[in-house]
């Protein structure tokens, strides 16, 4: 049996260390995300600007998280290890202020141990831990949670207002990082309503703003202030949209496959998407989870007075995370992202505070939680361990297959790892067309954060993005080799006027339509990719040269003999939205240069394919 104090301190603080050797393999083996390459493209193209760090991105405000992504790149760009550690650190800070709250609220007691547990290993914050764009979300607003709820209770017990300006502090903290944390204000006032208060609904609300008024004040201040700021820069859907359709099949997802399997240590099994992995549990595994868990939901109620108010808090935070991802989040990639735990990421959090609620009188209460009769679970050490063991074991199971999965399916990693070694083995910058990276890589909706040339500011010194090149460009393959490119043919030139010269170009400006060719863009032309003019042409020197397409007028340089200019435009080339060049328009060479040509075609780059490496 654990005794009061220093053993269960002791016993707590083993339980951080195990959690935080399993996320430091978790997370060190791991790479960036996604979402990740988004902040880091921002602010390495920004640099630490206030602007650019408060700047919504896809609905959230994210100063906090947007600074550490600069940071992480500035030390040590596309370097996991320096992310991994801020990860591991915010963990650690994450799980301390769980037991910091937990022995402020209930006392250093055996009881806390089990909800403590629950947290650290809950298969729920595995995906959160290790992705740095979910991570530096929710890990910071789990620390708010709980030292936020530890602060106001503190308050609630001494009404010291300090305290609640600790509170206030937190908020802020969490504030800076994810905008979920305007909850934690929702938690503080359920503690207050559930435990400091007696009575019915309005009557608890009315002695809450009577004995801690003060309080509630600092509280509606701080939470409409931020309201008013959210709701006028960042809020990207309205209320309307929760009410979809989708509403009854996003909440299956989140609850049956998701939240209740996990609090038994499930899923056991994952449904792999690329990179992606969500639970997937069998209906034996699924059944048997609700019967666990309503199964210990009622011996608590049946051995303890006031337990079930308590799972009135994860419920309303599953509720808000529902409508969220409803509204927010289905618009776009469809219900399958509300299997994705990263949304439900506090869901460990809260329910770890509801048991322990459950279970444990809190200190100062008007009416705690107390012994209604002996349970046959409860009150045996040994039983509670087991109780424990087992779904921590599964647990550990489930988010093992899922890390292994994360750790070995990442294409970003592989993308990477193959443009960087090429580039750092030149010996001169290469010279690249400014195309995006795959979508598997990172989302289109990112443009313009996803080209090349955004994401690879701290490797200018080896590469080159230039509006026009003599003789080639090369491009990026999906899998992130540096390859020639060509152009595919959407336009061209008929044959020029000239028998022996084509389009014969000197001291005047000479423009050369282009028609359709037939072919079409086709699905392995990137999103946003633009197209580029080729002109072939034999030079009876060097000059400077203006080439104008549409609106743009670009200046470029010739040489004497044979070769080929290449042009990128600003016009778009990709299948959706197509945008024809029609014309090209030489002018400005210098003295008695002439040009001639017979070779002009526009259209998007492609890497060149083996078949024609092998021809050329």
């Amino acid at each position: 049996m654990i005794r009061p104090g220093p053993r269960v301190l002791a016993v707590a603080g083993a339980l951080i260390v195990a959690q935080l050797a399993f996320r430091a393999w978790s997370v060190y083996g791991s790479w960036y995300h996604y979402d990740d390459f988004d902040l880091m493209s921002r602010m390495a193209n920004a640099g630490p600007s206030p602007r650019a760090a408060f700047e919504p991105y896809v609905g959230h405000i994210m100063p906090g998280g947007m600074y550490l992504s600069w940071l992480a790149d500035a030390v040590a760009p596309y370097d996991f290890r320096v992310t991994a550690t801020m990860l591991l650190v915010l963990q650690a800070g994450a799980s301390i202020a769980l037991l910091w709250m937990l022995v402020r609220v209930f006392g250093p007691r055996p009881g806390i141990l089990p909800p403590l547990a629950l947290y650290l290993f809950a298969v729920i914050t595995t995906p959160v831990a290790i992705w740095w764009a979910a991570g530096v979300n929710q890990l910071p607003w789990h620390i708010a949670l709980f030292a936020g709820l530890g602060t106001h209770a503190t308050y609630l017990r001494t009404r010291q207002l300090r305290y609640a300006l600790m509170t206030v502090a937190w908020s802020a903290f969490g504030l800076l990082f994810f905008e979920k944390t305007i909850l934690l204000f929702g938690a503080a006032a359920f503690l207050s309503l559930a435990y400091f208060a007696t009575g019915t609904l309005g009557v608890r609300a009315v002695q809450v703003l009577r004995t801690y008024w003060r309080g509630v004040l600092v509280y509606a201040g701080a939470l409409g202030a931020y309201l008013a700021v959210y709701v006028a820069t960042a809020l990207d859907f309205g209320a309307a949209a929760a009410a979809s359709g989708s509403l009854g099949r996003v909440t299956w997802n989140m609850v049956g496959h998701g939240y209740v399997t996990a609090l038994a240590g499930g899923p056991l099994r994952w449904q792999y998407l690329d990179h992606a992995a969500f639970p997937d549990p069998g209906s034996a595994v699924r059944w048997a989870s609700v019967v666990a868990v309503g199964l210990v939901v009622w011996e608590i109620r049946r051995a303890r007075t006031r337990s079930l108010r308590a799972w009135l808090l994860p419920v309303a935070f599953l509720v808000a995370d529902i409508v969220l991802v409803t509204a927010g989040r289905t618009t776009y990639p469809g219900t399958i992202v509300s299997f994705d735990y990263r949304d439900q990421g506090e869901m460990g959090a809260v329910t770890a505070i509801a048991l322990a609620l459950a279970v444990l009188p809190v200190r100062g209460a008007v009416e705690p939680v107390e012994v209604r009769r002996p349970s046959e679970l409860l009150d045996h050490p040994r039983r509670v361990m087991v109780a424990v063991a087992v779904p921590v074991a599964l647990a550990l199971v489930s988010s093992t297959l899922f890390v292994r999965h994360w750790q070995t399916h990442d294409p970003g990693q592989t993308y990477f790892d193959n443009l960087l070694r090429t580039l750092t083995a030149s010996q001169q910058p290469v010279v690249l067309d400014d195309t995006t990276v795959p979508e598997v890589v990172m989302g289109a909706y990112s443009y313009p954060d996803n080209t090349l040339s955004r994401l690879l500011t701290a490797h200018e010194e080896h590469t080159s993005f230039p509006d026009a090149a003599i003789d080639g460009v090369s491009t990026v393959t999906d899998d992130g080799h540096v390859v020639p490119a060509v152009i595919r043919p959407l336009e061209q030139a008929p044959p020029g006027p000239d028998k022996d010269c084509g389009y014969r170009v000197a001291d005047k400006s000479r423009t050369i339509e282009l028609v359709p060719t037939g072919i079409g863009s086709g699905p392995d032309v990137r999103r946003n990719a633009r197209s580029w003019v080729r002109i072939g042409y034999l030079s009876s020197g060097t000059s400077s040269v203006t080439v104008e397409v549409g609106d743009e007028t670009i200046s470029a340089t010739i040489v004497g003999g044979l070769h080929a200019l290449f042009v990128r435009t600003d016009l778009i080339a990709d299948p959706a939205t197509h945008q024809s060049v029609g014309s090209v328009t030489l002018s400005g060479l210098q003295g008695d240069t002439q040009i001639c040509t017979n070779d002009v075609t526009a259209g998007p780059l492609l890497p060149v394919t083996q078949d024609e490496r092998v021809a050329s």
